[in-house]
């Protein structure tokens, strides 16, 4: 994608992230010297400020262009012609595959938000004319949404269209008209392109991003329900089963499972939101049997007022739990915690686009942001949001809800090329999962093993697609 000229004199930055941060800034110029890494960064906070970046010097032209920014030209100057690249077959899309299925959970999931037994989802397979096949995979809701952008990818080459293709789904913020559901959708597609880019270059996807150094295992945090009823429960038969705060300790007892057959030492409790004194007891016990060590997360997905989040936090302080994940709702809400609580925060509902990173910024909060391709809207969204996140004092880490392997193998490529697993353990519902579509993982002493081989290096099975099918793929050529 030929980047965009802009003739200027203004000089280059001394530092490219202050000068992002002035708050009547809306160009800033930086040397195209400045390596990789931190021109990316700068790239990132960029956008989340909406300023214009413009890159100067030996090579910026190449820069821009796989950055997406545009390039500071002397007045009377212009861009070089673009080489004309023709599509190659081996990138070229031919078809794709939209498998709607099913994943069964071990247990009931209780939270405030859901009471299910399984997660719907859909697994995009991207096939080219060189004959590979790349996989992602989006929310069931996006399906829609899904097939309709699929459309619009066929006869694309990914090789060179990626970037155009990311630019038209959605200019600005606004011409996103499907939210949340358009953004799953665009990363399911993307993240098949992601993989099949890295099986073209016969590297895995972690090294597409970056990642040079050993391939570490990666600790993990695993979600656990508000409840264990043992069975199917409805709301109001959930609700005589709380009633029962001893009942609480049946969510301990099924953290010590995990324990025992993973190594497990890291737990998201996923509060139902119905009270403080149920919460209080499941996170009691949770203590209580995995002890001091143990890293516990504490997430009602913004089920309390400000008012009565604190009053419940301020119960829970004495535990030590590793942080509060949305214990309301909004950044204000946050803030206004932030003031009276020593545990730190994170969110994964109130902080779920750039403009959200400068607006906790400016609002003195420091929080982990807990991101996933489906909020971000792909790889590249993700990346873009840790490095825009770390440039404001955030920290950035990786939230999981039951994905398939595809999504599982994709978080640990992510976490080990942009650090996403430390200081926080990754969040990683697989081993809550009864079946998947694809070989399993090692996982063992509670760190999670990223897949070898070009790509994701997870390939699902055709027979488990079909077991796990909830109804027949849509094919699109």
């Amino acid at each position: 994608m030929r980047p965009t000229g802009i003739e200027t004199t203004q000089p280059s930055a001394a530092n490219p992230l202050a000068a992002c941060l002035e708050p009547a800034a809306t160009l800033v110029v930086a040397e195209a010297a400045l390596g990789e890494v931190a021109l990316r960064q700068v790239a990132a906070l960029a956008r989340a400020v909406d300023v214009t970046l413009a890159l100067r010097g030996d090579g910026a032209a190449e820069r821009a262009a796989a950055l997406g920014v545009a390039v500071a030209l002397a007045p009377g100057t212009a861009l070089p012609a673009p080489a004309v690249v023709s599509p190659g077959p081996a990138l070229l899309v031919r078809e794709i595959r939209l498998h709607r299925i099913a994943l069964p959970l071990n247990e009931l999931y209780v939270s405030s938000m859901y009471l299910t037994a399984s997660q719907a989802r859909v697994v995009v397979e991207v096939r080219t004319a060189g004959g590979l096949i790349g996989w992602g995979e989006s929310h069931a809701t996006a399906l829609p949404r899904l097939q309709a952008l699929a459309k619009t990818w066929l006869g694309r080459d990914l090789a060179r269209d990626l970037p155009a293709l990311r630019r038209g789904f959605g200019r600005i913020g606004f011409d996103n008209r499907d939210g949340r559901n358009a953004l799953s959708a665009f990363a399911g597609l993307e993240l098949a392109a992601w993989d099949l880019q890295a099986q073209a270059a016969g590297q895995p996807l972690r090294a597409l991003l970056g990642h040079a150094g050993p391939v570490r295992p990666l600790p993990v945090a695993c979600p656990l329900p508000a409840a264990v009823p043992g069975r199917l429960v409805d709301r109001a038969e959930l609700a005589t089963h709380m009633a029962d705060t001893g009942n609480a300790q049946r969510v301990a007892e099924l953290a010590l499972g995990y324990k025992a057959r993973f190594g497990i030492n890291a737990f998201k409790y996923k509060s139902a939101g119905t009270g403080a004194a149920w919460d209080v007891a499941a996170l009691t016990a949770l203590r209580g049997a995995l002890g001091p060590q143990a890293k516990l997360r504490f997430d009602p997905n913004a089920a309390y007022s400000t008012h009565a989040a604190l009053a419940l936090c301020r119960q829970l302080e004495h535990l030590g739990l590793e942080f509060f994940e949305d214990p309301t709702d909004g950044l204000e809400g946050l803030a206004r915690l932030a003031a009276h609580l020593q545990t730190p925060l994170a969110t994964n509902m109130c902080v779920i686009a750039p403009e959200h990173l400068v607006a906790a910024h400016r609002r003195g909060l420091s929080v982990t942001v807990l991101g996933d391709v489906f909020l971000w809207g792909g790889v590249e969204g993700l990346r873009q949001m840790a490095l825009a996140a770390r440039a404001l004092g955030h920290r950035p880490a990786v939230h999981s809800f039951y994905e398939s392997g595809v999504v599982t193998a994709a978080n640990c490529h992510i976490a080990l090329a942009l650090g996403m697993d430390s200081p926080h353990p990754m969040d990683c519902g697989w081993p809550g999962l009864a079946a998947d579509i694809g070989p399993g993982f090692t996982l063992r002493d509670g760190a999670i093993h990223c897949p070898d081989g070009p790509g994701l290096g997870f390939t699902p099975h055709p027979e488990q697609l079909v077991a796990l099918a909830s109804a027949e793929a849509v094919i699109l050529r």
